[in-house]
């Protein structure tokens, strides 16, 4: 008789899935009380780099139990995988990540925590690196040094990997901790861009990096409401997908990366809207219209 998933293990199955708008996996770690969820696809993109390559695992990580008066952690982790540390490193975005890490503080409990393995270019020695603070502001101060010092992805998800288990890079960074289960829809919401960093092509939002960085101080939502003279097919389009830094007036027609040349919206909308929408935007006020 197959295992009945424990209740936040199913909930963050669900909500995995409802993101990827089809079914994700579940994968237990062996002797202990904890589960990957993760995208089948994952397994074809590890097949496919043919290096034979055994123990990997990337994606969300929910340890359930009770140590230290610890329960629900949740983790993103990768796991001796050099395809999926070289598509990681390909999408990954700095200032985006350091905004998912703000934006999910709230969700752990003071316990702000990243750790990473990384090995010399011969395999022969490894080091460790931790990075642990009570205080988020104190955390992001850390990892802006790393990101300074050496270049974040560079130092992290170096190129140099290794096809054997026990010689792979690894990363861990604590998502949530003694959280409750109806919070984990908003936590994979938050943190989604992790787990689209995991594919092998270019998330669209990549394209839009620098308007991205122009609308951080505006909350990361999809504001397709706010738009004049929407038809009604758009109107009762449901938000789907993830929430994008799009251009009013497009860049390939000039349109520029400041913060008065953009919107959230997500990827459904993104996509129904696209080129064809004028006006602009500040802080608190959108003047934007619908001309199709």
């Amino acid at each position: 008789m197959e295992k009945k998933l424990p209740w936040g293990v199913s909930c963050l199955l669900d909500a995995v899935s409802q993101k990827l708008g089809r079914e994700a996996c579940v994968r237990p770690v062996k002797n202990e009380n904890s589960y990957f969820v993760l995208d089948k696809a994952f397994s074809y993109f590890q097949k496919a780099d043919n290096n034979k390559q055994v123990g990997y695992r990337a994606g969300y990580h929910f340890h359930h139990w009770e140590t230290q008066g610890v329960k629900n952690l949740l983790t993103f982790d990768m796991v001796h995988s050099p395809v999926m540390f070289s598509f990681f490193r390909q999408n990954f975005d700095y200032e985006r990540f350091r905004k998912i890490m703000e934006d999910t503080a709230e969700f752990r409990c003071n316990y702000h925590y990243l750790h990473y393995v990384v090995f010399n270019k011969e395999r022969t020695q490894k080091e460790k690196f931790e990075i642990i603070r009570s205080d988020i502001a104190d955390f992001l101060k850390e990892i802006d040094a790393v990101e300074e010092k050496y270049g974040f992805a560079k130092r992290i998800f170096a190129n140099k990997n290794s096809s054997k288990h026990y010689l792979g890079n690894t990363f861990y960074v604590n998502l949530a901790q003694n959280f409750f289960v109806k919070d984990i829809p908003n936590i994979v919401d938050k943190t989604w861009d992790l787990f689209m960093w995991l594919y092998p092509s270019k998330p669209l939002f990549k394209r839009d990096a620098s308007l991205n960085r122009s609308m951080q101080k505006i909350e990361r939502k999809c504001e397709f409401r706010a738009i004049q003279g929407l038809p009604q097919e758009i109107l009762d389009a449901e938000c789907d997908g993830i929430v994008q830094a799009a251009h009013i007036k497009p860049h390939h027609k000039g349109g520029s990366d400041k913060l008065t040349n953009g919107l959230w919206l997500c990827e459904r909308h993104h996509r129904m809207t696209e080129g064809k929408l004028t006006g602009s935007r500040d802080l608190e006020h959108i003047d934007v219209k619908y001309r199709p």
